[in-house]
């Protein structure tokens, strides 16, 4: 079975993720003129109820899947990876049944008791069927990952969210008329379509790709001892996303209150906080698209290096990783500083969440080294240092969180935010360099990507200058100078030798003759 590389994989989830997060920004515009703010709110009512269900049903499984897939195959062990994948089915099938019908039955309890708003009960109702075909969904996802080709999984994230977008826009069309209520729910049904299109086009590749005879499907089994293995590795790593989960509790809790011990009325705290949490954290997670897509496509590459004791290959990846790292990372987060008052007011023409996001933008290096080093020792079976280092970074963040707002107001926050990234990150690396030493080199992964982001600032604003000055328009002048700046960050980094020819040959179809290309005029190594 023809495999991706994890380079490869990485690029093909980020591309995926990106048109995602962009059709999951877009369906809003047309979506709140239809059921206004009251249908909007009923709308966003349903989907922390829901999300918080489908952790409780799917958080960690497919992690577990694709690392005993990837591991048993490595092996040669193709039955015992199908037998990973069928108990895995099995039990995702199961709690996604179980947990669909408890949100059913119980939506209109949920709604009266948790929202407070007896009009959500349809909302809730109609959202429920899609945990069991989003748990289903994910065990055919996570077998995908370990067999390492991560384009069925990528596309069918768009399929998802196409299929979402449009059937709630239509339903809420169709289903306006009968009152708000019933266009909400009529939106919030676009989860269900959305997770059984994505689903269709899994069966159909598993299908197509023959991956049952592959696997030996027919002559494995559900197995309890595997079903216990499972267990064992998505919980931890579930426990992860419940950690990052109480970063949001933490500011949620004192950032408002530490805020209003400085003398700030209730409605400039609540303003700040949403500054800093509704648009500058977004904006500083955009950039991780990329470490999130690393960390996915590692967890199977990684164990599959483990299972075959081949720890030249995984060093190898494990050095590539965290190089491509920090040089996305870096000008990303040097583009967000430098240029936090003109994004800000492009975006949201708001210039005071420039406060937020210029003391936010660190924490992009840091949370793109979180996530990077979590999947690396994910794939290594160090499931529960990920957590502790988490909590660590948890622990910090509470302290300077409470600290710093009440002293220096909302950045005291954001600092507190990008301490607990910087905790987890480097106690993350950390613990890969006292297994292997010099996995980071410092030259290619910090020296050149810091030299190529002077060049980056110089270009950026030079430009940004040249076009405000000329077309008067500050939006046009920010567009220009995050797309040249990017050319020239680029171009700095292919003149330094920071630049690989496998980095570009992992774009799909055209990176191959990019790469030859370079290489001809001097710009690879």
């Amino acid at each position: 079975m023809p495999r991706e590389s994890f380079l490869a994989g990485a690029f093909v989830l980020t591309v995926a993720a990106f048109i995602t997060k962009v059709l999951g920004a877009v369906y809003r515009i047309p979506l709140y003129p239809i059921i206004g703010d009251q249908g909007f709110g009923l709308f966003q009512m349903a989907y922390p109820i829901y999300g918080m269900v489908l952790v409780l049903s799917t958080s960690g499984i497919n992690v577990a899947i694709s690392k005993l897939v990837a591991e048993r195959l490595a092996k040669g062990d193709a039955r015992g990876a199908s037998e990973a994948f069928k108990s895995s089915l099995f039990l995702l099938g199961s709690s996604g049944l179980v947990f669909s019908i408890l949100l059913f039955a119980g939506a209109r309890f949920i709604a009266e008791s948790v929202t407070r708003d007896a009009r959500a009960t349809l909302c809730i109702a109609a959202i429920s069927p899609a945990v069991l075909f989003v748990s289903v969904m994910s065990a055919y996802r996570g077998l995908f990952q370990g067999i390492r080709r991560m384009t069925p999984s990528a596309v069918s994230q768009i399929i998802e969210q196409f299929v979402r977008v449009v059937t709630m826009l239509v339903l809420a069309v169709v289903l306006i008329p009968r009152g708000v209520e019933y266009a909400a729910a009529g939106a919030t049904f676009g989860a269900v379509t959305g997770a059984v299109g994505g689903l269709i086009y899994l069966l159909w590749v598993y299908r197509r790709d023959d991956v049952p005879r592959l696997l030996g499907y027919s002559q494995s089994r559900i197995s309890i001892p595997t079903m216990a293995a499972v267990l064992r590795i998505a919980i931890p790593v579930s426990m992860a996303s419940g950690v990052l989960g109480l970063v949001q509790i933490v500011d949620m809790g004192i950032v408002p209150w530490r805020l209003q011990a400085m003398g700030l009325a209730t409605r400039v705290a609540t303003a700040q906080y949403g500054e800093m949490s509704g648009a500058a954290l977004p904006l500083v997670n955009m950039p991780t698209i990329l470490t999130a897509a690393l960390q996915v496509s590692l967890v199977p590459a990684i164990a599959a290096d483990i299972a075959l004791r081949d720890s030249s290959h995984m060093v190898s990846r494990i050095r590539t990783s965290l190089r491509l790292t920090f040089q996305v990372m870096l000008p990303a987060a040097v583009g967000l500083f430098i240029l936090a008052d003109p994004i800000s007011r492009l975006l949201f023409g708001d210039p005071d969440i420039a406060i937020s996001l210029s003391a936010l933008a660190a924490c992009t290096v840091f949370m793109g080294l979180q996530q990077t080093t979590s999947g690396i020792l994910q794939g290594m079976g160090q499931l529960r240092l990920p957590v502790k280092n988490l909590l660590w970074g948890v622990f910090w963040k509470l302290l300077l969180t409470t600290w710093l707002t009440g002293t220096i107001g909302i950045k005291g926050a954001c600092y507190g935010t990008v301490a607990a990234f910087l905790v987890a990150g480097m106690l993350n690396l950390w613990s890969l360099m006292q297994r292997f030493g010099g996995i980071l080199d410092v030259k290619e992964a910090i020296l050149l990507p810091a030299i190529s982001c002077v060049a980056m600032v110089l270009v950026v604003k030079g430009v940004y200058g040249l076009v405000l000055e000329a077309s008067g328009h500050s939006s046009l002048a920010t567009v220009a100078a995050i797309l040249f700046g990017a050319v020239g960050y680029l171009l700095a980094l292919a003149v330094g030798g920071g630049l690989r020819k496998e980095d570009v040959e992992m774009v799909p179809k055209v990176g191959p003759t990019i790469a030859r290309y370079m290489r001809k005029i001097g710009l690879l190594r």
